[in-house]
């Protein structure tokens, strides 16, 4: 058998049933490894289970004496005697039944030779009580039948305690010690010599038949055992493992094979009794550093299994994989632990075997996230002491998702098969891996100077930035990187990782195509933005947020035709929270759909109460117009639980939405277009702008940033207010309303009109407002769509001011 073969090849010591250890089979001395830790509970455990035996024996035997004396000694005193010990007995009885029923109790109150002895003691000074007691005032017949009992119990005694010799041995030295008391004055001569021997030949009795059971429990237990090892070797699929181990509860060594010896560089008897913690990290910088190491101990020190788990080991000069479960007795008390092992440092790099397969990505065959977390770790490890320098550079590549979306994913994996080989040529030194999905990383040992790694990091955006040539397509796109160096941005694996993540987050922010190092205002915006996060979760819960509003009025007459929602956040601490600063972490948690939604239920609700009819826009983010059929189910459950006519309700959104070309895009406009609901080009002119997103008619209006705005209002300024007529023509051409936004003075409310611009929107016809007089908003609470009242109160203008914002 493959297991069998993989156990002499590990060079574990085979053993056959010990010789047993007077000493540690009389429990005078504790067990040295794990067989005589199970042997000593195999005793325990024995005499435990013939307690009822035993307890039937003596309420018997009490009963028969209690007899026998009734006529010659006082009622009480014998039924006294007599309830003590049924008593006693029926309480450890009892203790026996818990400890079988009651786990708790049994791990708890576990049987031991301290809880042994004292019941023993006093089980065998019951029985002297009626020698001593009475023996003289007994008549010759009682005389014979106490010395009869004593005997005979002192001779059961001798089997059913003999698995704990130091139980049977007290017992039958205290019921010895009493007879020749009392019975010595029989026969001075006679007695004090054929006690003494009887207690002799007892004695032997006890310590042979412990002998035959302890022999008899060890070669089974060994016999147990070696069938454990094979099933440990098929459990962890470990046929090939190098090697095997055994520890005691304390988690130091008991017994480990030649071959882990021999890869330490010691003996096996110098490893035995060395902590596991002392063998693998003497110093505690491994554990600092690897997570493996750190997720091992922590199984070892809560009893859980653990199964291929690499380590460093010899101060990351070798990588071990380790698996062991933990040996547990009847009662799940721990006995120790069992496991194997191996040196894994040459194949987890090159070979064709499950532990190279497992640390590389199959399409490239780069290092895989596994991989690179353990060569981070080892560099790690090399840095502190004193060996190279330890650098990581994570990749991400611009446009990708484009290509995977238009042309498929087949191009997109044989376009990141190409990348990972530019890579590979152009950082020929570090080890490059593939973390998933696009994106890459460099984990550097040399040449870590932030100039250095600059120059390497342009260099590996232009390579990546150069045109691909797969099948017929020619595709381009770029590439984003984040930059760390142990140890000031971090001096664990992870660590280090999150540093490079967070400069990767903010040069993608900044606009792709470029590369950041860790700052540590990176990290303290991360955490602003995690308690913002935070806040903002407890927020939707607690309905801090609410919806203000801003006219949008006639460009002539000046009267109200709609008024925008915008979202506004008041936080009990913080106090009024800017839009710009609460939406985008909106977006980065995910929960744009959801306050989405309730922002659209909700301007809905109080908009059907406005007594001047005006028209309620709300903005839809890309996101929710992504989820196509939902948003308009949304939109639906919104106009129909209101009573908000369709065609008073504007959605506006941004020429992004058109980036992807998506049809799904196309499809939901036109579902809401065909509900009735007017659609509205938000920032017209700041953006994508293709004329083609206005081809189809489904936009009833669009609006002019107030950049445009501004500017073509202003004397010499001539680009801008030719942009604003080109956006006024095609609007016209096409039948579509225009909304100028940004207007804060009389000068450019008149220099849009007289452009001929049909609508307004700025400071000047009014700020954000909170309507007064609002009745209770709906429902936030997240995962909830609470039914909305069919009307709400009016707005009640004029409004309170607040600061102008874009809603979510």
């Amino acid at each position: 058998m493959a297991e069998i073969r993989s156990l002499q090849h590990s060079g574990w010591p085979g053993r056959f049933a010990p010789p047993v250890d007077l000493l540690q089979l009389c429990f005078l001395k504790p067990p040295s490894d794990s067989l005589g830790q199970r042997l000593r509970q195999g005793q325990v455990d024995a005499l435990v289970r013939l307690v009822p035996l035993t307890i039937t024996v003596n309420v018997l035997a009490a009963l028969i004496l209690g007899a026998c004396l009734w006529r010659d000694v006082p009622h009480w005193e014998v039924g006294l005697w007599l309830g003590t010990l049924t008593l006693f007995c029926l309480v450890r009885q009892a203790r026996v039944v818990r400890l079988k029923r009651d786990p708790a109790y049994a791990a708890a109150n576990p049987p031991s030779i301290r809880t042994i002895l004292p019941p023993i003691q006093f089980l065998s000074l019951l029985w002297v009580a009626p020698v001593v007691l009475w023996f003289d005032a007994a008549p010759t017949s009682d005389r014979m039948i106490m010395i009869l009992v004593l005997f005979g119990i002192a001779s059961g005694a001798s089997v059913t305690l003999s698995t704990v010799p130091p139980a049977a041995l007290c017992y039958v030295a205290t019921i010895t010690l009493g007879g020749l008391i009392s019975m010595s004055r029989l026969d001075p001569v006679t007695i004090p010599v054929l006690l003494p021997l009887f207690a002799a030949l007892l004695t032997y009795a006890v310590m042979w038949n412990a002998r035959q059971f302890a022999g008899h429990l060890a070669a089974t237990l060994v016999l147990e055992e070696k069938a454990e090892l094979i099933t440990l070797l098929r459990e962890f699929d470990a046929s090939g493992s190098e090697w095997l181990w055994e520890l005691g509860p304390d988690l130091c060594l008991t017994r480990v094979s030649n071959s882990l010896a021999d890869a330490v560089g010691v003996t096996p008897d110098q490893l035995v009794g060395r902590s596991v913690e002392d063998l693998l990290d003497p110093q505690g910088q491994v554990a600092a550093v690897s997570a493996g190491m750190r997720s091992m101990l922590e199984s070892l020190r809560s009893a859980r299994p653990f199964r291929d788990l690499a380590i460093p080991a010899r101060s990351g000069r070798a990588w071990w994989s380790l698996s062991g479960k933990p040996l547990l007795d009847a009662e799940g008390r721990l006995l120790g632990w069992r496991g194997v092992g191996s040196d894994i440092t040459a194949s987890r790099l090159t070979g064709h075997d499950s532990v190279t397969a497992a640390r590389h990505d199959l399409m490239t065959g780069l290092a895989n996230r596994l991989l690179i977390r353990e060569l981070l770790e080892e560099a790690l490890l090399r840095y502190r002491a004193g060996h190279g320098g330890c650098a990581l550079m994570l990749v991400d590549l611009d446009r990708f998702k484009l290509v995977n979306d238009t042309l498929g994913h087949g191009i997109g994996d044989e376009l990141l098969c190409e990348v990972a080989r530019r890579l590979e040529k152009v950082a020929a030194g570090p080890r490059v891996g593939r973390l998933g999905g696009d994106e890459f990383a460099l984990v550097l040992t040399a040449g870590c100077s932030r100039g250095q790694l600059a120059n390497l990091a342009d260099e590996v955006i232009r390579s990546l930035s150069a045109p691909y040539r797969i099948g017929s397509s020619d595709l381009n796109i770029g590439a984003t990187i984040g930059i760390a160096i142990a140890p000031s941005d971090g001096a664990t694996e992870e660590a280090l990782t999150r540093s490079a993540d967070l400069a990767l987050y903010s040069a993608k922010k900044a606009g792709r195509g470029s590369f950041h190092f860790f700052a540590r205002c990176m990290a303290e915006q991360a955490a602003a933005n995690r308690a913002l996060e935070s806040d903002l979760r407890s927020a939707l819960k607690g309905g801090e947020l609410s919806l203000a509003y801003q006219p949008i009025v006639d460009a002539d007459g000046h009267q109200v035709l709609a008024r925008e929602a915008l979202l506004r956040w008041t936080h009990p601490l913080r106090g009024e929270v800017p839009p710009d600063l609460f939406v985008p972490v909106i977006e980065d948690a995910g929960l744009i759909g959801q306050v989405g939604n309730w922002v659209l239920r909700e301007a809905c609700r109080e908009a059907v109460g406005w007594p001047d009819g005006a028209r309620v826009a709300v903005n839809v983010s890309s996101a929710q117009l992504a989820a196509g059929p939902v948003l308009v189910g949304h939109v639906i459950h919104a106009l129909a639980s209101s009573g908000l006519p369709a065609e008073r309700l504007e959605l506006e959104v941004t020429e992004s939405i058109f980036l992807a070309d998506d049809s799904t895009t196309r499809a939901t406009l036109g579902q809401l277009r065909a509900l009735g609901v007017r659609l509205v080009l938000d920032d017209f002119g700041m953006g994508y702008s293709n004329y083609a997103c206005l081809v189809g008619g489904d936009f009833s209006k669009v609006k002019i940033d107030r950049s445009f705005t501004v500017a073509a209002a202003m004397p010499g300024r001539p680009a801008e207010r030719a942009i604003v007529e080109s956006i006024l023509t095609l609007a016209r051409g096409l039948h579509i309303e225009v909304t100028a936004e940004g207007i804060e003075t009389v000068e450019q409310a008149e220099a849009m009109t007289a452009l001929g611009c049909g609508q307004l929107q700025g400071y000047l016809f009014g700020r954000p407002a909170i309507p007064t007089g609002r009745s209770p908003a709906s429902d936030l609470t997240l995962g909830r769509s609470s039914d909305l009242p069919a009307t709400a109160a009016s707005p009640n203008l004029p409004l309170l001011p607040n600061k102008e914002s874009r809603a979510a």
